[in-house]
């Protein structure tokens, strides 16, 4: 059975999500697809703006065979935690034959180049040995950071000044946020010396950050039909919205329209994150994952400026942190998430299953015959403290989100696996 895997938030889905099914499924002759998806959060370091269980049904319903759920620390991490938390859930399966994703490259024999390159470095660190290459990129990264850019900045600086022959095809490359995640994908797989083969899709309609719909070619970006969604005052689904998605989103997002399942943002949360900010110190702070003594300085210090997520958020930016940086921070403290938890999100010890579609229930015996990770659903697996901090994370989205809409809450532990 020839298996591929896809990593994705589908936040929401939409046409471009069923292009890159229907064509990674058509270009491997795949006998299926799995899905490691975002939960409740996602790698922006905000709320997805429906959640998980109905993202999922809209992606089963479009092309997917069986849902995965992301964990929370790795979901809401870095694009290099999202993407080794998913590359370990996929390869930790022992099915899976390739990781298919899109990007703006459209190949990925530069992005294999730099994941080599990166992986050498990382693994010759301690080796005073090393090639003069790996040394003078270190240097490079170590000035630029002390000049105060941010991360992503000066590594791609600092790799542009090692390979000048292929300077403008890198800065390209990690100049694209699709591209950017394509080459932690390949870095993770090449980093567990997977056996999993990254293929890439090039990337149609609008741009990752576009926030305007495409009324041509009906391929708009998430970040566009999200601004619809969040801007609309109906309880219909806006009729621009309808071509962007297919048939079976479509359905599902207009009953959500109907019943009042709100689509959520960060500020939806302003309040039970001031409540926690309020409670915290400087050193209490620090505690949580990607909160550095000198952010959580500035937190305390602008504390009685906080309006709402979003806007602290801003106030928090500075040259050293963009605002996504900033916002998954803040989403941590919100959420409790530590560097342990982190650890337990890269190295799985199960794969719970959101959803799969019944007539390709074989994958699971596929999984276990292989002697993979552990499949699980619902929550029989209260006791471990990973799933414990799945379990909060989804707790307080749905706490938000039945306030929002006036509607019943649903206990995480009363939801059923998603049949389609």
């Amino acid at each position: 059975m020839h298996i591929i895997g896809i990593i994705a938030e589908f936040n929401p889905f939409h046409n471009g999500h069923t292009y890159m099914l229907e064509e990674a499924r058509r270009r491997s002759g795949a006998d299926a697809v799995i899905v490691v998806m975002s939960g409740d959060f996602v790698q922006r370091g905000t709320p997805a703006i429906l959640n998980k269980y109905t993202r999922a049904e809209m992606a089963l319903r479009s092309g997917a065979d069986l849902i995965l759920e992301l964990p929370v620390a790795a979901a809401a991490g870095s694009a290099q935690r999202f993407a080794e938390g998913a590359a370990a859930l996929l390869d930790g399966l022992g099915i899976v034959d390739e990781l298919w994703f899109g990007s703006e490259e459209g190949q990925t024999s530069l992005m294999q180049k730099a994941a080599s390159f990166f992986c050498t470095e990382a693994s010759a660190a301690s080796d005073a040995r090393v090639p003069q290459i790996y040394s003078d990129f270190r240097t490079q990264l170590k000035e630029l950071l002390s000049s105060g850019i941010s991360y992503p900045a000066a590594r791609m600086q600092a790799l542009m000044a090692c390979f000048p022959e292929d300077a403008d095809n890198l800065r390209q490359l990690l100049s694209s946020p699709n591209n950017i995640l394509g080459l932690e994908y390949c870095i993770a797989l090449q980093k567990r010396n997977s056996t999993i083969i990254p293929r890439t899709l090039q990337r149609k309609g609008a741009g990752f950050h576009e926030e305007t719909l495409e009324e041509k070619n009906f391929l708009s970006s998430a970040s566009a039909i999200r601004k619809v969604l969040w801007s609309s005052e109906s309880s219909r689904l806006p009729d621009s919205i309808l071509p962007q998605v297919p048939p079976h989103a479509a359905s599902v997002l207009s009953d959500c329209a109907e019943n009042g399942f709100a689509f959520l943002q960060e500020n939806d949360f302003s309040d039970m994150l001031i409540y926690q900010l309020w409670k915290e110190t400087a050193e209490s702070l620090s505690g949580y994952l990607d909160v550095s003594s000198d952010l959580a300085d500035r937190i305390l210090r602008f504390r009685p400026e906080y309006r709402d997520f979003s806007s602290f958020a801003e106030l928090l930016k500075n040259k050293s942190m963009t605002r996504s940086q900033i916002d998954r921070a803040l989403l941590h403290i919100l959420l409790g998430i530590t560097g342990a938890d982190l650890e337990q999100a890269l190295h799985p010890a199960y794969a719970r299953i959101l959803g799969f579609r019944k007539e390709k229930a074989e994958i699971l015996s596929h999984i276990k015959k292989a002697g993979g990770l552990q499949t699980m659903s619902g929550a029989d697996f209260l006791n471990s403290p990973a799933y414990r901090r799945d379990l909060f994370a989804s707790t307080l989205y749905e706490t938000v989100r039945a306030k929002k809409a006036g509607s019943p809450f649903l206990h995480e532990c009363s939801r059923r696996l998603l049949l389609v």
